[in-house]
């Protein structure tokens, strides 16, 4: 498996099922501003209750899915049957879709994911242990800090002003590594003061542009 993290805004996205584990995935994907179409002969309550400009729920008996299918970005397929997932997965690859499945591992897999402010960390066992996934989840979530998104922040704003600066990338990443291990640095964000810790950003900028 390839990990990576996927910009699905505006992209089409297919859900065969309407149960629980359709809904958790319906919902993954509205948050990444994907347009759903979810296909069912049920929804789960919280599908049916669900209010988004970019849901859409087709109540029908499930048989194929190609025309929906040919429609669509990627493909998820929730079903509680096997031989039904299968085929809706064939259909799937004769249009070379990407396919996901919830009963197995497919072209990709939805991992347990923690998302914090501007951080986002996904932890997958490739299939072997959702479980498991899930308990490492929790202790990265106990560990992660409010420090640590205001240093994400105060990195934002120490990249946009080194790319006026020093246009050598190596300086600039040097810089950054640097930044982040600074105790009077740390110190000001354990203590919230981001306008302290800007300032002094600024100031080393500006001193490491005149070398």
């Amino acid at each position: 498996m390839f990990p990576v993290l996927l910009d699905l805004k505006g992209k089409r996205a297919v859900v065969f099922g309407g149960g629980k584990t359709a809904n958790r995935r319906v919902m993954k994907l509205l948050r990444a501003g994907a347009r759903v179409t979810v296909v069912s002969r049920d929804f789960a309550s919280g599908l049916e209750r669900l209010k988004d400009n970019n849901l859409e729920l087709v109540k029908r008996e499930i048989k194929g899915g190609r025309r929906f299918i040919e429609n669509s970005d990627i493909v998820l397929i929730a079903t509680d049957n096997r031989t039904l997932n299968d085929r809706l997965e064939k259909e799937a690859r004769t249009l070379k879709k990407m396919v996901n499945r919830a009963d197995r591992p497919s072209d990709f897999i939805i991992p347990a994911t923690l998302e914090t402010g501007d951080v986002t960390i996904s932890i997958s066992t490739g299939g072997k242990s959702p479980a498991v996934a899930k308990n490492i989840k929790k202790r990265i979530k106990k560990v992660l800090s409010k420090d640590d998104l205001y240093l994400i922040e105060l990195e934002e704003f120490a990249r946009e002003k080194l790319k006026k600066t020093i246009k050598n990338q190596p300086k600039r990443e040097k810089f950054l590594r640097e930044l982040i291990n600074r105790s009077d640095i740390i110190e000001k964000i354990r203590n919230e003061n981001m306008e302290d810790a800007k300032k002094t950003v600024e100031t080393m900028i500006n001193a490491h542009a005149k070398h």
